[in-house]
């Protein structure tokens, strides 16, 4: 028989993929791929904000919030290697540290499609959907708990460690042993968990899921925010995450007490056509999630924060900037609706609107309030989801201590941000 010649994929700007096979049967290949993100912003900050030590509350700023460059080869039908580099979150206020970073580095070998073993670093872990990072998200950027834990046990959420993974018909599957990183700075508080400075134990986590309609893609770690109708999807969840001693507190007697972090999720996703003559079509996803990081903790992170520090006098609990609470011990749920409306000209079927809400609330153990973030927005998707405009208003609770010492919801800011990403690949 004749060698088998396939045709090259063409990538959403109708070109050749940056891809080079190095066979007929295009079972062996390198390829080349990425992204950069840009961030046009106003931020409504939080109570004494400062920026270069000037009090401020609102600031306007450019960034680029992610930049991507991978390689994937692949020698054999067996055998892949991924190698990628970035920088994330370079802003006016990051001149120190705006450098190029190895971020993944890992080989994986597969045995079938059941059953594939990777190591070194990456963002391959369990617990939820988007834990692993984004990848055309619906909305600006992932949900404030996703990588809850970046910068804490992870490194930009990549951790050094070795997984498992497949596919069994319409069940797949991940398991991860890493090794987390440990960045705690803090001493142990009184009944108020923080992670720990000693050595922790592994990171065990993993990832199941059902798929009702089409089989998702598995070779890389990352899941789809949505397929804008280019499949059928119904996947059902259920991941965890767990590390032995990540955390501790201390006691009434002043012992120091071990925690161990304890995360559980589960989550529905449903991605679908509903006119692929029109191109539209819908997105919806609802999770819910319960941490265990130890008593009371709460953990408030500021995503490509504006502010340089914060006046300690004036300063509410969510600290400088643009600083929230995005996860802790106690409970979790966000939903998450869009789609993508009719092609503005049908023939070329490259030009479209995608709006989409979302909504986080969460019940934790060490705030009297719940914590609840909107977000509404839209896209201008330009070349499908590789060349899109966004525009997102995010509206966030500022929390502070009541006489009582209860943390309640004092008043409530917004973020807007216009954001532009484009794709190669």
């Amino acid at each position: 028989m004749g060698a088998v010649v396939k045709a090259q994929k063409k990538n959403d700007f109708n070109n050749p993929g940056l891809t080079h096979y190095l066979n007929d049967e295009h079972s062996r290949y390198i390829s080349f791929s990425g992204y950069a993100e840009l961030w046009a912003r106003y931020t409504q900050m939080n109570p004494g904000s400062l920026i270069n030590n000037e009090a401020t509350s609102g600031a306007s700023d450019l960034s680029l919030r992610r930049v991507r460059v991978k390689m994937t080869y692949k020698p054999t039908e067996k055998l892949m290697f991924v190698l990628q580099g970035g920088t994330t979150n370079v802003n006016v206020n990051a001149k120190a540290s705006n450098y190029f970073d190895l971020l993944d580095a890992y080989a994986e070998y597969n045995f079938s499609d059941k059953i594939a073993f990777g190591a070194g670093r990456s963002t391959w872990r369990g617990l939820s959907r988007f834990t692993t990072g984004p990848l055309n998200t619906l909305l600006y950027d992932l949900p404030a708990y996703a990588t809850s834990n970046a910068g804490a046990t992870d490194y930009t959420v990549r951790e050094l460690g070795a997984y498992v993974k497949g596919q069994l018909g319409k069940f797949d599957y991940r398991l991860v042993v890493a090794d987390p990183y440990s960045m705690a700075t803090a001493d142990p508080k009184l009944n108020v968990a923080t992670f720990s400075k000693n050595s922790p134990g592994k990171d065990f986590s993993g990832y199941f899921r059902y798929a009702f309609l089409d089989k998702e893609n598995i070779s890389t770690p990352f899941n789809a925010g949505t397929y804008v109708g280019k499949k059928s999807v119904l996947s059902l969840g259920a991941g965890f995450d767990y590390i032995h001693n990540a955390m501790w507190h201390q006691d009434v007697n002043k012992n120091t007490v071990n925690d161990d972090m304890k995360n559980f999720a589960v989550d529905l996703f449903y991605d679908a056509p509903l006119n692929k003559e029109k191109g539209t079509s819908i997105s919806a996803y609802g999770m819910a999630m319960h941490n265990d990081y130890g008593p009371n903790y709460v953990r408030y992170v500021g995503t490509n924060n504006p502010a340089t520090s914060v006046d300690v006098t004036q300063a509410s609990l969510n600290g400088a900037g643009n600083a929230m609470p995005v996860i802790g011990t106690g409970n979790t749920y966000y939903v998450q609706l869009g789609g993508t409306l009719p092609y503005f000209n049908k023939d070329k079927k490259n030009l479209q609107l995608q709006p989409a809400v979302g909504m986080q609330l969460s019940d934790l153990k060490g705030l009297h309030d719940n914590a609840v973030i909107y977000d509404a927005g839209i896209s201008l998707l330009m070349n499908g989801m590789s060349s899109r405009l966004t525009f997102d208003a995010q509206n966030r609770p500022v929390f502070e201590n009541d006489p009582g010492n209860n943390a309640v919801v004092s008043d409530r800011k917004w973020q807007f941000v216009l954001k532009y990403r484009i794709d190669f690949n």
